[in-house]
Order: C-alpha cells, then sequence, then structure tokens
C-alpha cells in the first residue's frame, strides 16, 4: 500500500529516457519498518503460540496449538482437475 501511495504521489525523480527512478532504499527500509510496527503484538503473540512457539511448559496452553489431525482434515480436499490438460490430452489419458 505504501509503494502503491508512492507511486501516486511521489516525491519522484525521473531517469533521463522520462522512467520513473525506483525508490531508495532507504525508503523501502522505512515501509517495512513501518508495515512491522503496524502489526498488532497480541497477533504476533497468537501467531506464535498457534505454532507452539513461546507456550507455557507446564502445559497450560497446549490448547492453543493447532491439532495435525484438523490440519490434515483440511488438507485431504478433493484434488483439482489439472486446468492446463487440453481436451485432447484428457481424450488420450482416458
Amino acid at each position: 500500500m505504501q509503494y502503491e501511495a508512492w507511486m501516486i504521489n511521489g516525491p519522484s525523480t525521473y531517469m533521463p529516457s522520462g522512467k520513473k527512478r525506483a525508490p531508495s532504499k532507504e525508503m523501502v527500509l522505512h515501509w517495512i519498518d513501518r508495515a512491522w510496527r503496524e502489526i498488532p503484538v497480541d497477533l504476533i503473540t497468537r501467531s506464535f503460540k498457534s505454532c507452539g512457539i513461546n507456550n507455557a511448559l507446564d502445559g497450560t496452553e497446549d490448547d492453543v496449538v493447532r491439532d495435525e489431525e484438523e490440519e490434515e482434515a483440511e488438507d485431504a480436499e478433493e484434488p483439482i482437475d489439472n486446468e492446463f490438460e487440453t481436451d485432447s490430452e484428457a481424450e488420450d489419458n482416458e
């Protein structure tokens, strides 16, 4: 989003060919820093806890860790047909 705002509103400099120069490394690093600071601490904490990192060692927070069986059930969807297969390839495979 910050890149889009920069593209629209600048500040911009242009190359002799007329192309807009890429943002400086400092500008991009500022955007990254700002984006990280906008992530709520609570979200980061819950994310670490949900994958078993930084949970209480006494087992009191084991319920916040995702169950492997739940993940397997979510992954066990029906296979997707090959959308890039042509009609002639489909007939050859039958």
